[in-house]
């Protein structure tokens, strides 16, 4: 029975886990969609998914501690049961029906008021939602200036060509290796610009461009 119990919360604690990545994953997909997409609808579904994946770690989270508390009462440990039964009731009061068993047995089993003095543990995971939204937007914020530097580096670029092949035009004239060079610089601008567009669209890098002289 007692590897049971204890294979029982591996797994849940394993599921939440897994559930926080996915989090994560929307969230990071929910800022890309509202910062560098400017696609608000996209990014409120994604910012859904977030909520619905913590509603679902929650109640998994809550159901590890209440089996923890069960064991530590099963082993005759009073001190630690009590201590995750209170901090069940102080982080997952939420989650009632495992909240209600816990105050339950505090007060049956331990003569312990449900309202006392809560016990020590980590913060509660409404706090650890905060400081992982903080992260995942300072993450997007670097994220965000580099893509603005490299947007601009190519429209540097895209400025030079133009400026070189609006010369090239009046001065080559119709000779044949002006206009080769004035083709090449042509073909590098849709380049460049299909670079962008790709770049725009939320791609990751954009596509390997063709070998050139230019």
């Amino acid at each position: 029975m007692r590897f049971r119990t204890v294979i029982a919360i591996l797994l849940a604690c394993a599921a939440t886990s897994f559930a926080q990545e996915h989090m994560a994953d929307s969230l990071r997909n929910g800022i890309l969609e509202e910062d560098s997409k400017q696609n608000p609808r996209a990014a409120i579904q994604q910012y859904e998914a977030v909520m619905t994946q913590f509603v679902e770690a929650r109640q998994t989270a809550a159901t590890a501690l209440f089996r923890i508390a069960e064991c530590y009462r099963k082993q005759g440990n009073r001190s630690q049961a009590i201590a995750a039964y209170q901090r069940l009731l102080k982080d997952f009061a939420d989650q009632s029906k495992l909240a209600a068993q816990s105050r339950t047995l505090l007060t049956t089993t331990y003569n312990v008021a449900p309202d006392g003095p809560p016990a020590a543990g980590n913060q509660g995971d409404k706090a650890k939602f905060d400081r992982l939204m903080d992260a995942q937007k300072q993450e997007q914020a670097k994220t965000d200036e580099a893509r603005a530097r490299y947007r601009a580096t190519i429209e540097e670029e895209m400025a030079l060509d133009e400026k070189q092949l609006s010369l090239f035009r009046k001065e080559a004239g119709a000779g044949a290796e002006g206009n080769t060079v004035i083709a090449a610089l042509e073909e590098k601008l849709i380049r460049l610009k299909r670079d962008l567009a790709a770049f725009d669209a939320g791609m990751t890098s954009p596509p390997a461009r063709l070998g050139s002289r230019w």
